[in-house]
């Protein structure tokens, strides 16, 4: 039976996928076009809703449990399906159609489509429902395990010791997860037939889903396997493929020397890999679309000659909305290509003045968020130090990054529950290294003394427990010590940051962001900081546009670094400032010739160090 599918496959693949290149055209256009915008435009309004543009990190976990939260999910699901349905609708369409010799209109297709496209919104929205739910059990599972294994002390303290708790947790996590997919995976097989049922037999979205219910019962393993194996090859071929061009273009661009030959020979190698890998990404979803097909009449009662939409192909559009259609297609790609290349022309802005900031001190050589670790800040040439900054139970503003003692001094006490004289007895250097055991947990008061005139301090308002004393404390000792010009005050906590400029208006403040929803380049914050693994060039672009500064951690490898230098970020927070502030150095020295040469060789063969004797 897989074989006779594979062979029904092949034998009809080359009539099916001249008219899929062009649907998958047509619709992608439809999708950038307006589809996409669309429902961005919707998401962001409900983010909007909330009060600010974007949720991030402290309160995504708030968000997501909100009613907004849910439906934002929903929706975000929704779309997604919407689209991934309207695609296997058409496909699905041109599929019966080709297969049986019939000639395929794909602007009648489309238009079927979009006569569909409401139920088949629905029914994304039906089977969003269903996979949110079923990931509930999955949320609740993490949350218990997180709760009896990782809520003891604080959770850097897991992250660096790795206790067998951690483990276990990871352990318990991951089969969790595994568990989910599982299920995911079983429930899409159980919906396969859905599309089908309510483009071929006009079945409402639910009685959709009750048909391939119905049809799927018992017969997992007989529909999953073929289209896993599908998958797996179209995978396997596309980066093999990839990493073949790759290669070879790798070995031209090394010995090509002339500018003018490097940009056509990368440009060229990058349009055939992205253009072969969305022939395999085509012929993956056309396979896959045809494999459904060739299974769905042994499912049904439904007579083979009804199982066609007639209204699909009574022929082609008139010949004049046709070059209209082609037309407008046309002066969309052109605006997009004017749109793409002038991003790209902006991406090179490789003369921006980049600063380095040394994280909690230069934590890989000094103890962290220490005065010997500010010491060292400064002495590696660091323009700035990230510290965090939290109070003791007495109302003391000191240096400390977790909420307890643990992972710094093996001391199982929360910091909220120790006094500052307490504090100032309790060695927080043994950890790292026996030179250090006189180190001790310094108070914001002495970093500034210690740092002024020679080191900018990036102080980063840390809430592991609710502290509303915080703000106003590191705001008046700021102030009272004229250093406002001298640091920045950063936090995960938006509404902190708010507090804190609202009062101290002469900072300046900075939303630190590792996950978020919404449009982030409208936070009001004077900079964003944010993950390294969220940095994009468009990103950067649109927070420079509205005039903020875009810093990025923890960058400390060099090929990351010199990628976010290349994007032209404004500040890299690293535990290597040293070794960062030497490739910043080699590349300032670069001509602008070579640097735009080394941005370009980079693209294929991987980021580099500038060095200008073999550009």
């Amino acid at each position: 039976m897989l074989f006779a599918r594979y062979r029904w496959v092949l034998e009809h693949l080359r009539a099916v996928l001249k008219p899929t290149l062009a649907f998958e055209f047509w619709s992608t256009l439809i999708f950038v076009v307006s589809f996409a915008p669309a429902s961005a435009w919707l998401i962001n309004r409900l983010v909007a809703s909330t009060g600010q543009y974007a949720v991030s990190d402290n309160d995504l976990l708030a968000f997501f449990a909100s009613f907004r939260g849910i439906l934002f999910l929903l929706l975000t699901v929704g779309f997604v399906l919407a689209f991934w349905f309207a695609e296997q609708a058409g496909l699905l369409i041109i599929v019966v159609k080709a297969a049986r010799g019939r000639k395929v209109s794909v602007s009648r297709v489309l238009w079927e489509n979009i006569k569909h496209l409401l139920a088949l919104f629905r029914l994304g929205l039906l089977q969003a429902v269903g996979y949110l739910a079923a990931g509930i059990p999955l949320g609740f599972g993490i949350a218990m395990t997180y709760w009896l294994l990782l809520g003891e002390w604080d959770i850097y303290y897991y992250l660096n010791v790795q206790p067998l708790s951690w483990w276990i947790a990871l352990s318990v996590a991951g089969t969790l997860s595994t568990a989910y997919l599982l299920l995911a995976a079983w429930l899409y097989i159980r919906w396969l037939f859905s599309i089908p049922a309510l483009i071929f037999e006009n079945a409402t979205p639910t009685g959709a889903l009750r048909k391939s219910w119905q049809q799927t019962r018992g017969r997992f393993r007989e529909f999953c396997f073929p289209l896993a194996v599908c998958w797996l090859a179209v995978i396997i071929s596309s980066l093999a493929m990839t990493w073949l061009i790759s290669a070879v273009a790798a070995r031209l661009v090394v010995h090509t020397g002339a500018l003018r030959l490097l940009v056509p020979t990368v440009l060229g190698t990058l349009a055939l890999i992205t253009i072969l890998d969305l022939m395999w990404f085509i012929i993956g979803k056309t396979v896959h679309v045809m494999l459904i097909a060739s299974s769905y009449p042994e499912t049904t009662e439904v007579k083979q000659e009804s199982r066609e939409p007639a209204p699909a192909t009574d022929g082609p559009l008139p010949t004049s909305l046709r070059r209209i259609a082609w037309l407008i297609a046309t002066v969309v790609l052109l605006f997009m290509g004017i749109v793409a290349g002038s991003a790209f022309l902006q991406r090179l802005n490789i003369n921006r003045t980049i600063e380095i900031t040394a994280h909690r001190g230069s934590k890989l050589r000094a103890p962290e968020n220490t005065l010997s670790a500010l010491q060292q800040a400064i002495a590696e040439g660091a323009n700035y130090a990230e510290i965090d900054v939290q109070t003791t139970a007495d109302g003391v503003v000191v240096l400390l990054h977790d909420a307890d003692l643990m992972r710094v001094a093996s001391v199982n006490r929360r910091l909220r529950d120790i006094d500052y004289d307490e504090l100032r007895d309790i060695d927080v250097g043994s950890w790292f290294a026996s030179e250090f055991s006189n180190e001790r947990v310094p108070t914001l008061q002495e970093a500034i003394d210690l740092t002024r005139g020679r080191l900018k301090l990036n102080i980063e308002l840390k809430f592991t427990w609710s502290d509303p004393a915080l703000v106003e404390k590191v705001g008046h000792i700021i102030r009272h010590n004229g250093f406002a010009s001298d640091c920045v005050v950063s936090s995960l906590n938006f509404k902190a940051l708010t507090e804190i400029k609202r009062a101290f208006p002469e900072l300046t403040t900075g939303f630190i962001v590792f996950k978020a929803v919404g449009n982030l380049s409208r936070m009001e914050a004077d900079f964003l900081s944010i993950s390294a693994t969220r940095a994009t060039p468009r990103l950067v672009r649109e927070v420079h546009r509205r005039g903020k500064e875009f810093h990025v951690w923890t960058v400390n490898d060099l090929s990351n670094a010199l990628s976010m230098i290349e994007m032209g970020v404004d500040n890299i927070i690293t535990d290597e400032p040293g070794e960062i502030l030497s490739l910043l150095e080699e590349w300032h020295a670069l001509s602008d010739g070579e640097k735009i040469a080394l941005m370009l060789r980079n693209l294929i063969v991987g980021s580099e160090r500038p060095q200008p004797s073999k550009l």
